[in-house]
């Protein structure tokens, strides 16, 4: 859905007629009254021309601060309007809140629906054709729109997603705007070309890289990513770990694939200093989403105490995942991500723009808000933006609640890739 004001259409008088105009005036009575005045004192002049000198002295007092307000207030004059002067430079920033309290300080910002892998939870399962470049939002659009978050509302953490963000061929280009914000940055990634900006991370302070891996076999890898890379991602997540980057594994567990590589993959985080977070498989368009390849989190934990003993870890506010380590001489943590089981919807922070500037208030939702067409037409983005949060539903978008409820061809979204993950 595209929501923009439409202009109004004026006649306007530029001001610097009219302040031409009232200058030439003061001017005139300034020169009037040093006139009278000179008049008063080599001539004595009665008590109506002394009067009439200090009353233009006043005159011209007040039309000068005329002009002054003028100046500051009032840039144009529409036709039975007046339009205050709003300053060019930012004001203070306005947290973004909905209707049900949550403050909205976190971007996801989706740069490209390209990707060099065919994940099958991610990927419609028919051709594919990503957006066309001039649809997408160029590197300077990115930057902008992400500077009006964070200087009007006080979004401090942005994440770089896609499709695979680091396919696009200006994607140094777009860190090092971003990085000029002082927002904190992430990447989400599939892994495969990090070696290539590890230094490009490191100089302009990404810290935060979540990297997607949903199998430790070369052979499950391949068949669900359709590209035999799984070395090359193995290697690179090594390469974060040893340069001190917060590195997250993202699994997606899904029933018959992948639930059984649970231990090793808990192992990890026993091992490594990283964040091992597993998550439920969900419904996106063309992505063969079917509730018994579910595995709910209770159902994750019964098989990790199968072979592990765990504790929990102290979740903090709006995190997405519930954390738990093996024990304390753990490197890391692993976590469980329950967006289908047991939703973390009350605490949502996050908000998404895709790679062709629409804004979605939730992952599940199916309202849009055309950023990037109203930035294109010099439109004020901050009406749109709070609009768009203020219709954020409670909980998935509205379009659902409990898992059992679900037709996934009754869901109105796109897939996975088209709205950034």
């Amino acid at each position: 859905m595209s929501v923009r004001k439409k202009p109004i259409k004026k006649v306007t008088f530029r001001v610097n007629e009219m302040l031409v105009a009232i200058i030439s005036i003061y001017i005139l009575l300034v020169s009037l009254q040093m006139w009278l005045l000179f008049g008063t004192i080599n001539k004595a002049l009665d008590k109506e021309h002394i009067d009439f000198a200090r009353y233009s002295a006043i005159g011209s007092v007040v039309i000068f601060m005329c002009t002054i307000f003028f100046l500051r207030y009032v840039p144009d004059i529409p036709t039975g309007q007046i339009k205050i002067h709003k300053p060019k430079t930012m004001t203070n920033p306005t947290d973004l809140l909905d209707t049900f309290g949550r403050k909205h300080d976190y971007l996801r910002l989706s740069i490209t629906d390209s990707c060099n892998f065919r994940c099958l939870y991610c990927m419609p399962d028919e051709p594919f054709k990503s957006t066309p470049s001039i649809e997408l939002m160029n590197s300077q659009e990115i930057y902008e729109i992400a500077k009006i978050f964070v200087q009007k509302f006080n979004i401090n953490k942005i994440r770089i997603t896609g499709g695979e963000p680091l396919v696009r061929n200006d994607f140094e280009t777009i860190i090092r705007q971003i990085s000029t914000l002082g927002a904190s940055i992430g990447i989400t990634t599939n892994g495969v070309l990090l070696h290539k900006y590890f230094d490009l991370f490191e100089k302009c302070g990404v810290k935060n890289l979540n990297i997607s891996i949903d199998s430790l076999d070369r052979e499950k890898f391949k068949y669900i990513t359709k590209r035999d890379l799984f070395q090359t991602v193995w290697d690179n997540i090594k390469e974060s770990i040893k340069r001190g980057f917060n590195v997250k594994l993202n699994v997606v567990i899904m029933r018959g694939f992948n639930e059984g590589e649970i231990p090793e993959f808990i192992a990890l985080s026993h091992h490594y200093p990283i964040e091992l977070r597993f998550i439920e498989f969900m419904p996106f368009t063309g992505n063969s989403w079917e509730k018994n390849k579910v595995i709910p989190i209770s159902e994750m934990l019964t098989l990790v105490s199968q072979h592990f003993t765990y504790e929990k870890v102290e979740d903090h506010k709006n995190d997405t995942s519930r954390k738990y380590k093996i024990n304390t001489e753990s490197k890391g943590v692993f976590g469980l991500i329950s967006t289908m089981s047991n939703s973390f919807c009350a605490g949502c922070n996050r908000i998404r723009i895709t790679s062709d500037g629409k804004m979605k208030n939730c992952l599940f939702g199916a309202d849009e808000f055309d950023l990037l067409k109203s930035f294109r037409n010099n439109e004020d983005l901050t009406e749109l933006i709070q609009l768009g949060i203020i219709k954020k539903h409670k909980e998935k978008g509205g379009q659902f609640s409990k898992m059992e409820n679900i037709h996934n061809n009754d869901i109105v979204n796109r897939s996975m890739i088209k709205i950034g993950g």
